[in-house]
C-alpha cells in the first residue's frame, strides 16, 4: 500500500538525513546517482568552464541539505547566500559548513569533481572553499510575498535552485507565482540555474509519500519566457534508473539570461 495522504516537503516534517541517503549519496543505485549527481555536476561544470556565468554573488534555493549542485560553479562568485524552507535543513547544513562529524558526507561528489578537473589534491580544499563563501544560511518562506527581505539578502547575479519549484507549488499557478517570487532575487542580465524533474509526481523520505507537481518540457519553457528570461543552455535526460521511491520521466538542467523584468 503506497503511504497517504501525500504531503508537501515544505509544510511538513522531513527527515533530511533519509532524503539526503537515499537520493544522493552511495547507498542509491549507481544508474540514479549517475543521473541525480554525476549528470548535473558534469553538465554544470562544463558549462561554467567557459567563464560566460560570473559574478559577486550567487543565492541557492534548493530541496533539502543538497550542496552538492554548488561544487561546480561557486568559484565563479565571491559570496553566496544559501536559502532554505525548513529548520531542520538549516541545521543539517550548518553542521556540513562547520566541519560537524555528523554532517552529510558529500565526499563522493568531491571526487567526481575531482574526476571531471583531473586534480584530486586541489578538491580536498575546495570543499573548505565553498563552506568559506556561504556568507549567509537563512530560512525563507514561500507563503510570504516575498521569500526574504531585499534588505537583508540583495539581489544576486545567479540564482541556483535544484528541485524545489516542483515540490512546493501546488499546481502550475502556483509554480509560476513560486518562480516569480524566486525570480525577484535575480538582478537584471544575471543568470538563473535550473535543475529539476520533467512529469514527477511523487519521492518518498522514511515512508511518507511528498508531492512533486508533474510539468513538462513546453510548460518549463513557457514559464521562463514568460518571465522575462532567455534560455541559453537546455538539457534534459530520460529516467534509466528503477527505483521505487521518487517517479520522474527526465531531469533537466537549464540555464537561462534574465533579460526583462516583468
Amino acid at each position: 500500500m503506497e503511504p497517504n495522504p501525500t504531503k508537501f516537503y515544505h509544510l511538513h516534517q522531513f527527515d533530511t538525513r533519509d532524503f539526503t541517503n537515499n537520493f544522493f549519496s552511495p547507498q542509491a543505485d549507481s544508474l540514479f546517482l549517475e543521473q541525480a549527481v554525476k549528470y548535473p555536476l558534469r553538465t554544470l561544470y562544463t558549462e561554467f568552464a567557459s567563464g560566460y556565468i560570473k559574478g559577486e554573488s550567487l543565492i541557492d534555493v534548493s530541496i533539502g541539505p543538497l550542496i552538492f549542485p554548488l561544487f561546480p560553479v561557486f568559484e565563479h562568485f565571491r559570496e553566496i547566500t544559501v536559502l532554505k524552507f525548513n529548520d531542520d535543513c538549516i541545521k543539517e547544513l550548518d553542521k556540513w559548513r562547520t566541519s560537524d562529524p555528523g554532517a552529510c558526507d558529500w565526499s563522493h561528489a568531491v571526487e567526481f569533481m575531482a574526476e571531471l578537473e583531473g586534480n584530486s589534491a586541489v578538491w580536498t580544499h575546495k570543499e573548505e572553499q565553498l563552506k568559506r563563501r556561504i556568507k549567509h544560511l537563512l530560512k525563507c518562506d514561500v507563503s510570504a510575498e516575498n521569500l526574504v527581505d531585499e534588505r537583508t539578502v540583495p539581489k544576486a547575479d545567479c540564482l541556483l535552485t535544484a528541485w524545489i519549484l516542483e515540490t512546493i507549488s501546488q499546481d502550475e499557478t502556483s509554480y509560476c507565482n513560486n518562480f516569480k517570487k524566486m525570480s525577484a532575487l535575480l538582478k537584471l542580465g544575471g543568470h538563473l540555474v535550473l535543475i529539476g524533474d520533467i512529469q514527477g509526481s511523487f519521492f518518498i523520505v522514511r515512508g511518507h509519500k511528498y508531492h512533486i507537481l508533474p510539468i513538462g518540457e513546453e510548460f518549463l519553457r513557457k514559464t521562463l519566457e514568460d518571465e522575462g528570461y532567455s534560455i541559453v543552455f537546455y538539457s534534459a535526460v530520460g529516467r534509466n534508473a528503477e527505483k521505487q521511491t521518487t517517479n520522474y520521466e527526465k531531469i533537466v538542467c537549464i540555464i537561462a539570461r534574465k533579460v526583462r523584468e516583468r
